[in-house]
């Protein structure tokens, strides 16, 4: 072997020496284990600094910032902190080069919640969100997961990002897709989430999809405890059915008071000449207005504590599905039943339901097209007066019946 071939030979062994040198991971001194040094320094950082939520990432010796902070003081303060996290050795020595935080912005941090709160309520083809989430992420898996577990069902709510939840935000999201997959196998039913404590209530139709329920809330991440309360009860079939299901709840808290006023009142009868502008309007417009105007004509009213409704609007729902019936497809009908703050509020809660219930079940015996109705109970979540006096509470029981036309 000649010179000159032994030079290129020891040349290329040197070469292939080199390069393992600046990549292998373990070999000390080598570009990749300075680059990881570096990561491992710069991290640190961020973990020292609970401030800022961020990531970093190393290309060489450049840090590569991701995240948001509070504002531009914390921003510049953590970009020097990774800039010296190994020092000010630089190419030379060795060290953070130059940062790059393009991505890192500046953004308010989110309020805190106390407590943190997360509701979802099933009732009438509708799902209801409302409370607390510990980030973005979080509230984007929940929005996606909650049309995949209950079809065909209107999702309603929002739900407000905050600081605050009692576990790392990946271990309240399981423990909230848990409580959603339990509440999808209830008929009716509340998933709720207080800190650190999740249940579920409600109405399931056997006691397979009951004890699928309680299954998924007893086993949540660790540091948070689930409980359920479920019943086994089929779906009413007609109204007399949920007159007697009522009727078996201890429903004191709607006891009437000697200081109440009646619960039914009459209000000013729509005018006929109202009526006769109102049909010259688009059909749909002019069904609207005339099922609203029929519905504004009294309120609903039932016997005591009972979803037994009263002879006078038994007629007057009588006339609102003989509109509703002659009304164009896109017309529908939401039935919302309230109560006052008085009592048990998961009682509260089903009274509600069952009088929306027995609403829409007069609505569809006296011929009211049953696919275009929903019907919810909300308790005393939505208070239209102050609880505080007999009148207010009186106004507080209501249905309440919206006239939806879609586009």
């Amino acid at each position: 072997m000649n010179a000159i071939l032994k030079f290129f030979i020891g040349l290329l062994a040197v070469a292939a020496i080199g390069v393992a040198a600046t990549t292998m991971k373990t070999v000390p001194g080598s570009s990749r284990s300075a680059s990881v040094a570096l990561q491992e320094k710069a991290e640190q950082v961020l973990i020292a600094n609970d401030r800022v939520r961020a990531s970093v990432i190393m290309d060489g010796q450049k840090a590569i910032i991701n995240g948001a902070a509070p504002d531009a003081a914390a921003r510049q303060a953590l970009i020097d902190r990774v800039a010296a996290s190994a020092g000010p050795g630089g190419l030379v020595a060795g060290g953070v080069t130059a940062v790059d935080a393009t991505r890192l912005l500046v953004s308010a941090p989110a309020p805190r919640a106390e407590p943190f709160i997360f509701i979802a309520e099933r009732e009438g083809g509708v799902l209801s969100l409302s409370g607390h989430v510990p980030d973005q992420e979080t509230r984007d898996s929940i929005y996606r997961l909650a049309p995949d577990l209950f079809p065909e069902t209107e999702i309603s709510g929002v739900l407000e990002i905050a600081d605050g939840a009692p576990v790392s935000a990946q271990s309240w999201l399981n423990a909230a897709a848990s409580s959603l997959r339990a509440l999808s196998h209830l008929r009716k039913g509340v998933a709720e989430a207080n800190d650190e404590d999740f249940s579920i209530s409600g109405e399931a139709e056997d006691e397979t999809r009951a004890a699928a329920a309680r299954t998924l809330l007893t086993d949540l991440p660790e540091g948070l405890n689930g409980t359920a309360d479920i019943v086994i009860r089929k779906p009413p079939a007609s109204i007399e059915e949920i007159i007697s299901l009522a009727e078996e709840e201890t429903l004191s808290d709607e006891a009437p008071t000697p200081d109440a006023p009646p619960p039914a009142t009459e209000i000013a009868p729509v005018q006929p000449e109202t009526i006769e502008a109102e049909q010259t309007a688009a059909p749909e417009n002019d069904c609207a207005r005339r099922l609203q105007s029929a519905i504004d004509a009294r309120r609903i009213g039932f016997t005591s504590a009972r979803a037994d409704i009263d002879n006078p609007s038994r007629d007057q729902l009588r006339t609102v599905a003989g509109i509703f019936s002659d009304c164009p497809a896109s017309v529908r009908l939401a039935i919302t039943g309230h109560t006052d703050s008085s009592g048990n509020a998961a009682r509260n809660r089903q009274l509600s339901g069952y009088r929306a219930d027995a609403v829409r079940a007069f609505l569809v015996s006296v011929g009211a097209p049953a696919d275009r109705i929903t019907a919810r109970g909300a308790g005393s979540s939505e208070p239209i007066a102050s609880n505080r006096t007999p009148e207010g509470r009186e106004r507080n029981r209501r249905i309440d019946i919206e006239v939806i036309t879609e586009e």
